[in-house]
């Protein structure tokens, strides 16, 4: 085309063949609306509860030795590291949570509010991670928008100790983007830095040490749509050694370094493949959404019978408003592009399922974590959130893609696209209002706790060292989510209340064992604690009292008195007055 000397052309200019809407999504930053959909959906979940839950089992102790502990940074982290047989063996705990305490002390909300952001940060690395991968804003934002609702969970969003699970995976897909972006720029030195990120996981909380697989595997795919077999395997073998050689590292440091430390807390493990197997299906069904839905149904139901608020109804329907319409939105964008094929759909699914198995089997080292949607338990589930998600994008994708073969592009954008996108945010309401149900046993479990704290408080000056309070008709439980169960929380919680570092504490339980001057808490062999009924009471919240005790006898008649909410196993009292009747027996004998 020629223009005149002064750079105008007098050719009618031809009009434009993009439609409004289109140049409205081209105008639209995507990422931003998705990071800002995923902080809100967060909100909307999660957000309600954060001032009705509080802390549970282990965290208890974490704050009681960080209270009772050296006042000063250095002098906290190196108590807490020694002290906690739990930490020495994951020292990046020592840095989250001592931090996380000199910044909370003993108020849950900045700890909660601090889960949260990790919770989103992990929401948005995925996003960043799956759209490197798969190309697509549609299935990154399907796979992040999945992954913080699929409510198989639960413990990870209210147990504040689990918090470590959040902060590693945020470290581990900081590393998987690495990774990718090694493949990406065919530069090893990016396989290299994925290393440093990936050690922080680990260090922290070494449960998706496997999913250095996943990683390896998305380098393989990523690499084999434009290279062969034997380059695409190299590029995922040199991916993978530096991340096999931090899991190494952190064995060694663990086995070999940390008995000249201290004491370190490590499960015996076995490489046992039936028991890996066994947890890896099991794990993979209990999780998928066949198996889950019934559980969810019933969580809904619950839910469902107190009438909702009008603040709760406005939240879903603006979450189910903008999920769907962003949705819609990127989907038509990647429609106009053609850049959805069946294959990004199979390779996600691919990492979907890898992501399920690798970070299962990690767990089948051990016999105590059965998979199980009903107990703390459940975060072990979190790898597998994340390979469901990306099965759920690629499924998703899959449908897309039918959909246009069989009903051909204008019915695609006409129907197909609006229904799977108010489909979307159906499931999504549906999923927030499963995982509002699952916060009510955290919330219970707190309103329980603050209670017995608080008379715990008035107690302050009257009961001290050496006195043990041993707590009854009390449930140690709310469905799945832990009141008191122990000493790792009651007598913590006990020291705090009572500014008394040393005095005991302990619950009623089946795990007690009676003696004649002293009972026994026992677990699997192991003694948790021993009580000698010398200046022994029991507490009873309901009435609120501290029962002084003499004897062992006296101990069990009061327990049978006041004991009718700690639920114990039919046959405790008898086995107790048998044990009492056994000592006695023995005493006398000699």
């Amino acid at each position: 085309m020629q223009g005149s000397i002064n750079g105008t052309s007098n050719e009618p200019k031809i009009p434009s063949t993009v439609k409004p809407s289109e140049r409205l999504i081209e105008r639209l930053n995507i990422d931003y609306l998705v990071l800002g959909f995923l902080a809100l959906l967060e909100l909307i979940t999660f957000g309600p509860f954060v001032k009705q839950i509080g802390f549970y089992l282990d965290d208890w102790l974490m704050l009681n030795t960080l209270h009772f502990g050296p006042q000063d940074l250095l002098g906290a982290f190196s108590n807490y590291f020694i002290s906690d047989p739990k930490v020495i063996i994951r020292p990046i705990e020592v840095l989250h949570f001592g931090a996380a305490y000199f910044l909370f002390g003993n108020r849950p909300l900045g700890y909660h509010l601090l889960n949260g952001v990790f919770e989103i940060a992990c929401a948005a690395l995925l996003y960043f991670a799956i759209k490197r991968f798969s190309r697509s804003r549609l299935l990154a934002f399907l796979t992040a928008f999945a992954y913080v609702s699929y409510p198989i969970r639960d413990s990870t969003h209210y147990w504040i100790l689990c918090s470590s699970v959040s902060l590693s995976l945020a470290f581990y897909l900081t590393s998987f983007i690495y990774s990718l972006k090694g493949a990406q720029e065919k530069k090893w030195k990016f396989y290299a830095l994925s290393a440093v990120p990936f050690l922080i996981s680990i260090y922290n909380y070494e449960v998706f040490m496997p999913l250095a697989g996943v990683s390896a595997v998305a380098v393989f795919l990523f690499t084999f749509r434009t290279e062969k077999w034997v380059p695409s395997l190299k590029a995922s073998v040199i991916s993978f050694l530096p991340l096999f050689l931090s899991g190494c590292s952190l064995f060694v440091y663990q086995r070999f370094i940390v008995p000249k430390l201290g004491v370190g807390y490590l499960h015996m493990l076995k490489v046992d493949p039936q028991q890996i197997l066994h947890v890896i299906s099991s794990g993979a069904i209990l999780s998928s959404p066949f198996n889950a839905v019934p559980f969810f149904q019933s969580q809904v139901a619950l839910h469902m019978t107190e009438p909702f608020t009008v603040v709760k109804s406005l939240a879903l329907l603006l979450l189910l408003a903008l999920g769907a319409a962003l949705t819609y939105l990127i989907t038509r964008r990647e429609q106009n592009q053609n850049s959805l094929t069946v294959r990004n759909g199979l390779e996600l699914g691919a990492i979907g399922l890898v992501a399920i198995i690798t970070s299962l089997s990690i767990f089948g080292l051990n016999k105590e974590y059965e998979p199980t949607l009903m107990t703390l338990v459940n975060r072990i589930f979190t790898g597998a959130a994340f390979g469901w998600s990306c099965i759920f994008a690629g499924v998703f994708a899959g449908l897309l893609v039918a959909a246009k073969n069989i009903l051909g592009q204008v019915k695609v954008e006409k129907v197909a696209i609006p229904v799977l996108s108010l489909l979307v945010g159906l499931v999504g309401v549906y999923f927030t209002v499963t995982n509002w149900q699952l916060a009510q046993p955290w919330i219970a479990s707190w309103r329980a706790q603050n209670g017995i704290y608080f008379l715990m408080k008035k107690q302050k000056g009257i009961h001290k060292s050496p006195d043990t309070i041993i707590l009854t008709d009390c449930p140690r439980y709310v469905m799945w989510s832990p009141v008191f169960d122990g000493i790792w929380d009651f007598q913590s919680m006990t020291r705090l209340a009572l500014e008394d570092p040393k005095i005991k504490a302990g619950v009623v339980s089946e795990r007690l064992e009676m003696g004649s001057n002293e009972m026994k808490d026992m677990s699997m062999g192991y003694t948790c604690a021993t009580y000698p009924y010398e200046r022994l009471f029991v507490f009873v919240p309901d009435i609120k009292q501290l029962l002084p005790v003499e004897n062992g006898k006296q101990f069990v008649d009061i327990i049978e008195k006041h004991g009718e909410q700690t639920r114990l196993a039919s046959g405790t009292l008898a086995k107790w007055r048998v044990q009492l009747s056994d000592s006695a027996n023995r005493s006398e004998g000699k």
